[in-house]
C-alpha cells in the first residue's frame, strides 16, 4: 500500500467519524450527553408530548393519595418543576454562550493562521 493510499484511507475514516459527530450534534444529543453521558434516546415526540406524558402519570399517582383536584402536592410539584426548568434554562444559556465564545476563538485562530 502506498503512503498516498494510506492517507486516503485515513481521510475517509476521519470523514466518517466527523459525519457521525454531526449526526449526534443536536440539542437533544448534547443535552443527553452532558446530563447522562450517553447519546440521545430515539424519541421523536414533540416537546409538549414529552412533557405531558409524565405529568399525566404523576397526576394519576397523586390522585391515589389526594382526591382534591387542586391538591397541594400538585401545586408543589409544579413549583419544583418550574424552578428546576428555570435553573436548567439559565445553565443552558450560560453553556451556550461559553460554546459560542469557544467557537469564535477557534474560528479567529484559524483565520489568523491563514493570514500569517
Amino acid at each position: 500500500m502506498s503512503v498516498e493510499l494510506g492517507f486516503d484511507v485515513i481521510e475517509e475514516e476521519l470523514g466518517v467519524y466527523i459525519e457521525k459527530i454531526f449526526e449526534r450534534a443536536t440539542i437533544r444529543g448534547i443535552a443527553d450527553y452532558l446530563l447522562f453521558g450517553s447519546g440521545p434516546d430515539e424519541d421523536n415526540r414533540s416537546y409538549e408530548e414529552r412533557l405531558e406524558e409524565p405529568y399525566l402519570r404523576f397526576e394519576k399517582a397523586v390522585a391515589k393519595y389526594d382526591k382534591n383536584p387542586t391538591s397541594e402536592l400538585l401545586d408543589l410539584s409544579n413549583e419544583v418543576t418550574s424552578e428546576t426548568a428555570s435553573v436548567y434554562m439559565e445553565i443552558g444559556i450560560q453553556v451556550g454562550v461559553l460554546l459560542m465564545m469557544d467557537i469564535i476563538k477557534n474560528v479567529n485562530q484559524e483565520q489568523n493562521k491563514e493570514i500569517n
